[in-house]
């Protein structure tokens, strides 16, 4: 009796079972390239600066020790196997990388994913990309699933309109180039993770409405790829754009769209909205943020500078009381990421 009270008193909340513990990270890493690899976007050029730069990689994911990450800006294969060699040269022989191909032919960035965890298998593959046409993976193979959708990838692609800096109208179409979609089974739970790299700029008329226009698709995936499939979504990664609900460091900014709120109003049938932001979970607002723009480049942090959360971890409403934690991971600099991660730390065992 006496060992099972203090088994009880030393347990939060009376649950011991760690594989119900899940701990999930978004982190941008700011164009990961190996050594030798040609980039239409180019941080480093030379061989050792590309070398620090995975390792450092490597470093943050050893810090915060995830679960599942979630990492947008690598730019191939290639970047995603050398920062899992490192980490099992560390010791963490548990994690793999997986990675999407990315649609975007401009800066050819992908979505990669890190996680202990090994993926559901769905439709044959353990990771997947929406695009309107099934694209091999760049050197070969096809390990992620380009999914067509129905018979009809129509809604794959989504129309917008915009007035330009000229004031002329223009017609463009989006298409969701860099996401990747992840199905796991943690402690009995579905649970689907859509991690994205939405259009940048917040203060760009036509940025906004190609952000918006793929928020329209991601909405869609939610419902056609996730939730018909019996799963949870968690929509994570550098969505580029401010919560309204969810005050950040940064007081000025204020987002110009809907994207926050539509992605996590994805069902206008139900009411309420279906994802939280667990942003809403950080005790400090002053510690909400997640981009540093260095607006004078000079490589340190000063007055001139902008820290805005615009990386979001976004649960549904049913995970909620599963939260323990949310924290945003500051103790990194420019040599690493304009970045910084978002981790949210949750118990599966705690249900409605």
């Amino acid at each position: 009796m006496l060992a099972l009270v203090a088994a009880l008193v030393c347990s939060p909340s009376g649950a011991g079972d760690d594989s119900c513990r899940l701990r999930i990270a978004c982190f941008n890493a700011e164009n990961l390239a190996t050594p030798g690899e040609s980039t239409r976007l180019t941080r480093f050029r030379f061989e050792p600066a590309r070398k620090r730069h995975v390792e450092r990689i490597a470093d943050v994911i050893e810090a915060i020790d995830p679960d599942i990450l979630v990492m947008p800006e690598v730019v191939s294969k290639a970047g995603v196997e050398a920062v899992a060699a490192i980490l099992r040269e560390k010791g963490l022989k548990d994690f793999r990388g997986y990675h999407v191909d990315g649609a975007d032919s401009f800066s050819g960035f992908d979505v990669a994913l890190f996680s202990r965890i090994e993926p559901d298998e769905i439709d044959g593959s353990r990771i997947h990309i929406n695009v309107p046409k099934r694209r091999p993976a760049r050197g070969g193979g096809a390990e992620a699933v380009a999914d067509e959708g129905d018979g009809d990838d129509a809604w794959l692609r989504q129309p917008y309109t915009f007035v330009d800096d000229r004031g002329a109208d223009r017609s463009e179409e989006a298409v969701l180039q860099r996401h990747a979609v992840a199905y796991f089974t943690v402690c009995g739970r579905k649970i689907a993770l859509l991690g994205m790299h939405l259009k940048s700029n917040p203060a760009d008329v036509g940025a906004n409405a190609q952000r918006t226009a793929e928020t329209r698709i991601a909405r869609d995936i939610i419902r056609r790829r996730i939730v018909a499939k019996g799963y949870l979504p968690i929509v994570l990664g550098d969505l580029n754009d401010y919560d309204p609900d969810v005050p950040m460091a940064d007081a000025v900014r204020k987002t110009q769209t809907t994207v926050l709120r539509d992605l996590k109003n994805y069902d206008e049938t139900e009411q309420g909205p279906e994802l939280v932001n667990a942003a809403a979970r950080m005790p400090r607002v002053a510690d909400r943020y997640t981009s540093h723009w260095d607006f004078n480049e000079n490589g340190v942090s000063d007055g001139e500078d902008v820290f805005t959360m615009i990386d979001h971890i976004l649960l549904h409403r049913d995970l909620e009381p599963a939260i323990r934690r949310a924290f945003v991971f500051h103790a990194i600099d420019l040599d690493v990421s304009d970045h910084y991660p978002v981790v949210v730390d949750l118990d599966l065992s705690r249900k409605r």
